[in-house]
């Protein structure tokens, strides 16, 4: 696609200025708590988007709990005319009927990466969330590291079991207290691994796959024996870290396996370490990374609705540039990336080339209880308290018990 596509939309600008002094006069927006750089970006996105519209937004910042929030107030049906929506949650309130289509109101929907669409599509093929930003993982190597440690980030394997033996030669080459590599338990940080082994985790039916096939079992028992061995580490429970950033910026592990959101705090608060990113390692031969994709939703049950979509499809299309250039978060809109030139950002290249083939966050409404019940047993077997291929089992019967009782 040609980067000028993109700014298209943007001749919809004298439109919006004229139609907004019609419209009502004020919505709210629900937000979840973010990092400064972020809120005063989304500050004057919504100065913005008055500007044009004449509709004042009030920002209502939920710092905990927010989708348990939401889903009290959808319950009262007392909601906010517009959301923030992370793919994962989309499933869930999509099957509830609670949200307005908005399928009607995307301009240019070939412009983005159809998986970041699908994550926000009903069974009924209608489209409850317009993406606004999004974010991948991509390898962290500490390059200062690595060469006292004798090796180039050239050295580093392509391929993950490259990199499980990457990392055990390396750790005998580190000082005390360094590891090779931090890893998180979460099944958000490997459901693309695992799926590149060809199986689903989740069903069509909704059911749950944890135990996987030989390659996926293989995958996750390379983080065991790691663990065991002493080169792959928890950064808060092996090295008392409280973030894989601050594990990371403290020189701490010469490797990670991050997501870009990590990039403003290594650059305020530990801007003398030089690192590099890399796409994710291959696994099973396939190019795979997560993605992690935010979009904006209107409940049905908001008091000025057609002002929530209004929104929703600002920042979806004029306003998702300069959010993206303020905020640092990678816009939805190839030609939006494109036209802000950030893969030209040597930092961020690798975050955008797993775009094109990311596994988006979201499996459908058993996910949350899948992703749980893999959380409590992959660390159980992390931990050595039983063995991987028991602790899965475990992880499956537990989470298709608890999707069967929610149906």
């Amino acid at each position: 696609m040609k980067p000028a596509r993109g700014f298209a939309i943007a001749l919809l600008l004298a439109a919006w200025v004229g139609a907004g002094r019609a419209a009502a006069e004020s919505i709210t927006l629900a937000v979840w708590a973010s990092p400064p750089g972020e809120s005063l970006a989304l500050d004057h996105g919504i100065q913005a988007f008055t500007r044009a519209t004449g509709i004042e937004v009030k920002k209502e910042v939920i710092t905990d709990q927010y989708m348990d929030v939401l889903r009290s107030r959808f319950a009262a049906r007392k909601t906010p005319d517009v959301i923030y929506l992370d793919s994962s949650e989309a499933p869930f309130l999509i099957k509830s009927e609670v949200l307005l289509p908005l399928d009607a109101y995307l301009s240019h929907p070939e412009d983005f990466y159809p998986q970041f669409l699908r994550a926000f599509s009903g069974e009924d093929g209608r489209l409850y969330g317009l993406p606004k930003d999004y974010s991948t993982l991509a390898l962290y190597l500490n390059t200062d590291l690595l060469a006292k440690a004798g090796f180039k980030p050239a050295d580093v394997p392509l391929d993950q079991a490259g990199l499980m033996a990457f990392a055990a030669r390396l750790q005998p080459r580190l000082p005390p207290h360094v590891g090779a590599m931090i890893f998180e338990k979460d099944l958000a940080r490997h459901l693309s691994s695992l799926e590149a082994c060809g199986q689903p985790l989740i069903a069509a039916n909704g059911g749950a796959h944890l135990q996987g096939n030989g390659c996926s079992l293989a995958y996750l028992q390379a983080f065991v024996d790691g663990r065991r061995a002493g080169y792959l580490f928890s950064p808060k429970a092996d090295l008392g870290a409280d973030s894989p950033t601050a594990a990371f910026g403290a020189g701490k592990a010469v490797m990670m396996m991050e997501g870009n959101w990590v990039l403003g705090n290594l650059h305020k608060d530990y801007a003398d370490i030089a690192f590099v990113t890399r796409e994710m390692p291959r696994v099973n031969g396939r190019a795979q990374t997560m993605a992690f994709v935010v979009g904006d939703a209107v409940p049905k049950y908001g008091r000025n609705t057609a002002g929530g979509i209004r929104f929703a499809q600002y920042m979806s299309s004029i306003g998702m540039a300069a959010w993206s250039r303020e905020s640092g978060t990678l816009p939805t809109r190839r030609s939006v990336q494109a036209a802000l030139r950030v893969a030209a950002n040597a930092e961020l290249a690798a975050h955008i080339a797993g775009a094109a083939y990311a596994t988006v966050w979201s499996r459908g409404t058993s996910l949350p209880v899948a992703a749980s019940n893999f959380s409590n047993q992959f660390l159980a077997a992390l931990n050595g308290s039983k063995p991987l291929a028991q602790a899965l089992q475990k992880a499956e019967a537990a989470a298709n018990r608890e999707i069967e009782r929610q149906r």
